[in-house]
């Protein structure tokens, strides 16, 4: 997948800006401040239909603007498609190709972009929530069924919740019974995913890096069953109801399921280093990209935004040459110009201009 073209109007810092972009590597450089990552989030919208930094679509907006409008000539196995997305407060209007379009899971399906920002460092530092989440949303991606499957569980998840504020007892095992059934699919879902990851992060690792530490994704169920067991899960979700009534909610199931990450036997949170966050997430990205364009034969967009700080120069050496053998259109800002030449184009950002 390669965006040839793009022309940002009233988003952000950007009164309108047009660019011809390289199919390989597209270079982004400026002072801080001057709207290099308002250009990526642009280029992440064109294909997410969401900004990686807020919710708020008024945010996105040029000050005393009422809409942005983003455009872009894309290429997808060599068919070319044009879209438009008009951004208000309001929301957002989708035109692929001069049409309405309004199947959003299919848009992203079919024009995907990673990011890789400053931010990802805290991935595995924050409340195992944001990892749920952003798992969940990869998990997704890979495997659309996996979607439906989470859908199901949270509609049953909640009504448990909603029987145990009232107080209600009499129809819990019945929605035990549902729910470990779905607890089981999700989580053996989960299971394989994870495995898919741990086929490939180790090796990425060692490439980005040039660390020898064995790096591996560990997935962690809320229910504990070796073997995906239905009347396991279902007699520890018995087993609960005491404190799921404490509580008013259900204190077990894949809506509390953690992952982390281990370095040979370092775990995330406790012993990382800033750099080694930076390294690993990175590592974890470029996985999800390999199996992204497994599964759907294509590579999606990469957008690296402050990609090298925190980073020192051998490790930079080692992740550029990684890029380059990449087959993704790829997205870079920095403070400064490239340090040695690569094949692409370089984009001089000031205030919100290219010059």
């Amino acid at each position: 997948m390669i965006i040839r073209n793009i022309e940002i109007s009233q988003f952000r810092n950007y009164s309108r800006c047009t660019a011809n972009l390289s199919p390989e590597l597209n270079w982004i450089y400026g002072a801080n401040g001057q709207g290099k990552t308002n250009l990526v989030e642009a280029v992440y919208y064109l294909c997410n239909l969401e900004s990686f930094r807020t919710r708020k679509p008024s945010l996105l907006l040029q000050e005393d603007k009422l809409e942005s409008v983003l455009q872009a000539r894309i290429e997808r196995q060599q068919v070319q498609h044009r879209v438009r997305i008009n951004i208000s407060k309001k929301g957002r209007q989708v035109f692929l190709d001069h049409s309405p379009f309004h199947r959003v899971s299919e848009y992203i399906l079919s024009f995907m972009a990673l990011a890789f920002t400053p931010e990802d460092v805290n991935l595995f530092r924050n409340v195992p929530h944001e990892r749920r989440k952003f798992f969940n949303r990869i998990i997704a991606f890979i495997d659309p069924v996996y979607f439906k499957i989470l859908q199901e569980y949270t509609k049953i998840i909640a009504q448990k919740n909603v029987l145990l504020r009232q107080g209600s007892t009499e129809q819990i095992p019945l929605w035990n019974e549902m729910l470990a059934r779905s607890a089981i699919k999700l989580m053996q879902k989960r299971s394989n995913f994870v495995e898919q990851m741990n086929l490939h992060l180790h090796d990425l690792f060692m490439e980005l890096s040039g660390r020898s530490e064995k790096l591996s994704l560990i997935y962690i169920p809320s229910l504990n069953s070796d073997n995906f067991d239905e009347k396991d899960c279902l007699q520890q979700l018995e087993k609960s109801l005491p404190r799921d009534m404490q509580y008013g909610y259900a204190v077990l199931g894949p809506h509390r399921d953690e992952y982390h990450l281990l370095m040979d036997e370092k775990k995330d949170k406790d012993f990382f280093s800033q750099g080694e966050f930076r390294i690993t997430n990175l590592s974890l990205k470029m996985t999800i990209n390999r199996l992204l364009c497994e599964r759907y034969r294509f590579s999606p967009i990469l957008i690296f935004d402050d990609l090298f700080s925190e980073l020192d120069k051998e490790v930079i050496q080692h992740v550029l040459q990684f890029f380059i053998r990449l087959k993704n259109q790829i997205f870079i800002t920095s403070t400064s110009e490239p340090s040695h030449s690569m094949s692409g184009k370089l984009f001089h950002v000031v205030e919100g201009q290219l010059v």
